[in-house]
């Protein structure tokens, strides 16, 4: 169905292969190959289809994905003795003329396909790849790209790498197209997108309203979803620093030692695979808010190796806050952290068991390895148990001793985000993030050390009042650290 008239349309064309269908799913975050087939196999796109971008329901604009120029050289040669015959007529009339006179006809199938939406009045977005050299042959596209008339802008893709062209193919396309703007598919954030709808408007003044109306709207949502991510970022804390793993013990199996030892070790495994699940469950709403969710983004055994690095050394010794900013966030909050286990009897807790680790100076976090994330434990012996009640000890486990807990998550909540922002929809591989690769030992890679130090106090005081059970203390400081820090992600800040 063609667009309205009033909607921009934009033909992209070129030769088969040359990442035009990926340039189309990533403006249009597309990340299915049901809408836009990518695929290493030349020719895979042989109609022309739309592929309109639809926010709220409206289009926007609509791109046209084209099959490539198959026989570009006879086809002009066909337009030049046709324009011969009536020297006084434009040019893109002899464009015309050859599309009415092969349409239907294999002999220029393609050309015809991709030439009727631009005579129509698309404008043109001609992909080329600067990875490998140009060619006199390409010359005869080009030209008849020119002889439409219509707003066109070449776009330079480097679809491989190790070969650089770029210069020389800006040398011969200057000749040809209003701009020349270079776009990677496979690497392109928001801004890059923002940046060639831009252009785009520059080479079609008469749709220059409409193409900034998009880019207004397009601004207002993507910043609408940065404040979704904040959202599930704070969410993942809320959930992951309340929960605790509880066991009920019998007034009998409280008395005995290997009782006591079986429901240690299964409240441990319970918390940390109940961790890990919350984790997975925030982390794919992060993959559905920015439309990676129809495509198998993660498959499920690099979920469980992603779930299983929480806890492991590499993730502990990458993420978090050093040692000496750890200690000093504590001092500055001005209270303990580190809550692990809460014991209580007849259902309702009397405070026997609760064990709160203080940040007294850095000594309290030069912990190593797996003794990061392990969970104090303590479960009483035969002195408390005349207090025990019939309705037995009630054991409740969570969230780890060690303070840099909530501060690991949220670094590996912001890695997490960074690697599903900045990833192209145009790109097919399998989505990983493998947190031990990213790892480098001796150094820390997560965002948290960056923070200002009011950020800080405020993330850990926070912390501390959600592991110490206070109800609902107060988000908004917190939620505008993290959108701030998603920003700074967005547009590309280091670490």
């Amino acid at each position: 169905m063609t667009a309205p008239a009033s909607i921009p349309r934009f033909a992209v064309v070129g030769r088969v292969n040359k990442g035009k269908s990926s340039i189309l799913a990533t403006l249009v975050e597309e990340a299915s190959n049901e809408r836009i087939r990518i695929s290493a196999v030349p020719g895979e796109t042989t109609l022309c289809q739309p592929i309109p971008l639809v926010l709220g329901g409206e289009t926007l604009l609509e791109f046209l994905d084209t099959p490539g120029f198959n026989r570009a050289r006879p086809a002009l040669d066909w337009m030049i003795k046709r324009a011969a015959k009536r020297p006084e007529a434009a040019k893109i009339e002899a464009v015309r003329a050859f599309v009415e006179e092969h349409r239907g006809k294999r002999e220029f199938q393609d050309e015809c396909l991709l030439l009727e939406p631009v005579i129509d009045g698309a404008g043109i977005l001609y992909v080329v790849d600067a990875s490998k050299p140009f060619r006199p042959d390409f010359t005869a596209e080009m030209e008849i790209l020119r002889w439409t008339g219509r707003p066109r802008m070449a776009l330079i893709n480097l679809i491989t790498e190790g070969s650089d062209y770029r210069a020389e193919w800006r040398q011969h396309l200057g000749e040809y197209f209003n701009l020349t703007r270079e776009f990677n598919a496979h690497q392109a954030r928001f801004a890059e997108r923002i940046r060639l709808l831009t252009s785009l408007a520059e080479i079609d003044e008469a749709r220059h309203p409409n193409i900034a109306k998009t880019i207004q709207i397009l601004g207002r949502e993507w910043a609408q979803r940065r404040g979704r991510a904040a959202d599930v970022i704070l969410q993942l804390l809320e959930t992951c620093l309340s929960y605790r793993a509880t066991r009920t013990l019998s007034r009998e199996e409280s008395g005995r030692e290997s009782a006591r030892g079986r429901i240690s070790r299964e409240l441990q495994e319970d918390y940390t695979r109940r961790i890990k699940e919350i984790e997975a469950a925030h982390h794919r709403q992060m993959v559905a808010l920015y439309r990676h969710q129809d495509y198998e983004t993660v498959d499920d055994e690099s979920f469980n190796r992603l779930a299983t690095e929480l806890f492991s050394e590499e993730t502990w010794q990458a993420f978090g806050l050093p040692p000496a900013q750890l200690a000093l966030a504590g001092a500055l909050a001005g209270a303990a952290s580190g809550a692990a286990v809460d014991l209580a009897t007849g259902g309702h807790t009397v405070g026997m068991g609760t064990v709160m680790g203080t940040i007294a100076g850095a000594a309290g976090v030069l912990l190593k390895g797996k003794s990061l994330a392990d969970l104090k434990m303590k479960i009483p012996g035969t002195g408390p148990l005349g207090q025990v009640n019939a309705g037995g000890v009630v054991v409740k486990a969570g969230p780890p001793k060690n303070p840099n807990f909530p501060w690991v998550l949220l670094d590996r909540a912001f890695f997490q985000f960074e690697q599903i922002v900045t990833r192209a929809h145009g790109r097919r591989d399998v989505f990983v993030i493998d947190f031990a690769q990213m790892a480098r030992e001796g150094q820390r890679i997560g965002r948290s050390g960056h923070l200002r130090t009011e950020e800080r106090r405020v993330l850990q005081k926070w912390f501390l009042l959600l592991a110490e059970g206070k109800s609902q203390p107060e988000t908004g400081p917190v939620y505008e650290t993290i959108a701030r820090v998603l920003e700074e992600i967005e547009h590309g800040a280091a670490s």
